[in-house]
């Protein structure tokens, strides 16, 4: 049986800065915004690979009235130099980095990570894999 993340939903307040925000930020294509800007469809999404989006249900689909109830927190996995990438798009954007670990464990063992956060208050991770040392 293969397995694999479909999908991750997130709460927002306003779908079309999500979808500019995680395309700037991380280059995620968006997804059906057009049909949800039309009426067509009931939320918009952002493309992270073949296989997974993210999908970004507006208020009037949250489960609660109150407050959006997100994860705590979404890793994306990028090369070394995406990350850097990642690093000089929230500088241009004044978004703050709000947290750096140079050993965080992961999918995939040890990485380096930033954390920053969405428009939502969505703390985001970007991190790195360094290659990993066969003994000999």
């Amino acid at each position: 049986m293969k397995l694999a993340l479909d999908h991750v939903v997130l709460e927002v307040r306003d779908v079309e800065a999500s979808v500019s925000f995680y395309r700037r930020v991380l280059g995620l294509a968006p997804v059906r915004l057009a049909q949800w800007q039309r009426g067509d469809a009931p939320f918009a999404s952002a493309r992270v690979s073949r296989e997974t989006i993210i999908d970004l249900f507006p208020p009037g689909m949250w489960r609660t009235r109150r407050k959006a109830q997100n994860p705590n927190h979404l890793c994306f996995t990028l090369s070394r130099a995406a990350v850097a990438t990642v690093r000089r798009r929230l500088a241009r954007l004044r978004v703050p980095i709000v947290q750096e670990s140079p050993r965080n464990y992961g999918a995939r063992g040890w990485g380096v990570s930033l954390y920053f956060l969405d428009p939502d208050g969505v703390r985001l991770e970007a991190r790195y894999y360094r290659p990993s040392r066969k003994r000999a």
